[in-house]
């Protein structure tokens, strides 16, 4: 799906659309909310769907065993 660099990207921006709606009172628009949807979908299903590999926890693991 997409890299973690790229999800942290797209946590920002659905933190940063909500913070800015929710000020300026644009949540009302359903163009905006649909946008700010659509970005907070991208998050879950890239949460939901991406494995972690499996050298992450090898790397840890040496580190302990040393």
């Amino acid at each position: 799906m997409i890299s973690d660099k790229s999800s942290m990207a797209f946590c920002i921006i659905t933190l940063s659309l909500f913070f800015v709606g929710g000020i300026t009172g644009f949540l009302n628009n359903p163009l905006y909310m649909g946008i700010t949807f659509v970005a907070y979908l991208m998050v879950i299903v890239n949460i939901v769907l991406i494995k972690k590999s499996d050298t992450d926890d090898d790397f840890f693991e040496s580190k302990i065993d040393k």
